[in-house]
């Protein structure tokens, strides 16, 4: 009994004195406005990154952080039924940003992939995939958005 309560405060003690903080704390603290500067490659995903970063922007900072994006994104046949008809795919999205900030220029990629099944409707699979690049986009923005208030 003793040693359990010698154990908790111990381990109390080490928690608070080693100032344990929370990765994604940062990310509603950050102080910096995102400016696209370019964007090449596909423009749906990079307009969805756009919109992101628009949203983390603050109004009233000094701190301007340049950013230039190119995205590939490429979907791919990962498997066939018996009869060669395709049954799944692969959607992957690389985005490459350079990062220029107080005269400091850094590259940095995010590399992101989601399977899914393919839909007997055309027009529904569409829609789905389009559904897919938004949601690769907040992912990868949000990685971005991470880095950049890691590095702040």
């Amino acid at each position: 009994m003793f040693k359990k309560i010698l154990f908790t405060i111990f381990t109390f003690v080490f928690l608070i004195g080693c100032e344990y903080k929370p990765i994604y704390s940062s990310l509603n603290k950050t102080n910096f406005k995102i400016i696209v500067t370019e964007s090449t490659g596909d423009k749906k995903i990079n307009k969805f990154i756009t919109d992101n970063l628009r949203k983390k922007n603050k109004r009233n900072t000094n701190q301007i952080i340049n950013i230039k994006i190119n995205t590939k994104y490429s979907k791919s046949i990962i498997a066939k039924d018996a009869t060669g008809s395709i049954t799944n795919y692969e959607s992957t999205a690389v985005s490459t940003f350079e990062i220029e900030k107080e005269q400091i220029s850094e590259k940095f990629v995010v590399n992101e992939k989601f399977n899914f099944q393919k839909m007997s409707d055309k027009y529904e699979e569409k829609s789905y995939e389009e559904n897919i690049k938004r949601n690769l986009a907040t992912s990868i923005s949000q990685k971005l958005i991470l880095k950049l208030a890691i590095t702040e």
